[in-house]
């Protein structure tokens, strides 16, 4: 599999929306999380709404796991002239999406999660 390099801008499918991060698929197997803080440097209200499955979109990488095959993926670190460059939107039979990259990783991610010991956040009120 041809890996995504680090820095280099590449184009990927939405096949998650969650509502703070999406699901890349990128050509050779490889998933990309983009998250909602590398979406764009002003207020995002509503993930989900501006991130939508079957959608493809070019983002600039930013981490490569090439253990794991995937890496984290930017839309607003990306260069004024890449920036520039419209999204593609397409919409695909999700029926025509192979998820068996995802479906090998997803225990492994869940593990992981769960193993992870983060404090909660406190609630300012």
């Amino acid at each position: 599999m041809n890996a995504p390099v680090l820095g280099q801008v590449a184009t990927g499918t939405v096949v998650r929306v969650y509502p703070s991060y999406a699901i890349l698929l990128f050509e050779g197997g490889w998933t990309g999380l983009l998250h909602i803080s590398e979406l764009s440097n002003n207020y995002i209200r509503s993930f989900e709404s501006f991130v939508t499955i079957g959608s493809l979109y070019s983002v600039k990488v930013i981490e490569v796991d090439e253990k794991r095959q995937n890496v984290r993926v930017s839309l607003k670190r990306m260069q004024g002239s890449d920036k520039k460059k419209p999204f593609r939107h397409e919409r695909i039979d999700p029926s025509e999406i192979d998820f068996s990259a995802l479906a090998e990783r997803l225990p492994e991610w869940v593990k992981e999660e769960n193993e992870t010991d983060r404090p909660l956040k406190e609630a300012n009120y």
